[in-house]
């Protein structure tokens, strides 16, 4: 099975403290991350509007994915969120926080607060 994560599920767990890489892989997942996706954290890092935590956030998991060497794919569209609802219907499994995409996609990883952990919702 593999899931692709989108930013807002990314810096939530990160802000959050939960270990979302070993808990998904621990779930029997591979964890993919859209190109796309990288572009939109390192874009939302430089707004000035985004608020230091977020940017540290982005900062550690831009670090943690280096060190984890986990693998990147391309969606092939501009807008992530189109191109991450395409991945859905064609089978993969989504991380999101996004209320659009989760209602549009079948197969979706969610993020249970009160036990610091993520699985399918």
């Amino acid at each position: 099975m593999e899931v692709l994560l989108d930013t807002s599920f990314i810096i939530s767990c990160i802000r959050k403290r939960i270990d979302f890489l070993t808990q998904l892989e621990e779930q029997g997942f591979r964890v993919i991350v859209p190109r796309e996706v990288f572009e939109e954290m390192k874009d939302v890092r430089r707004k000035s509007s985004s608020s230091q935590i977020d940017r540290i956030a982005i900062d550690t998991a831009l670090e943690i994915f280096e060190h984890q060497k986990i693998k990147k794919i391309g969606l092939g569209t501009k807008n992530v969120d189109e191109g991450l609802i395409e991945k859905g219907k064609q089978g993969y499994y989504i991380a999101t926080l996004d209320r659009a995409i989760k209602h549009s996609v079948p197969k979706k990883i969610v993020i249970f607060d009160a036990r610091k952990s993520v699985g399918v919702g």
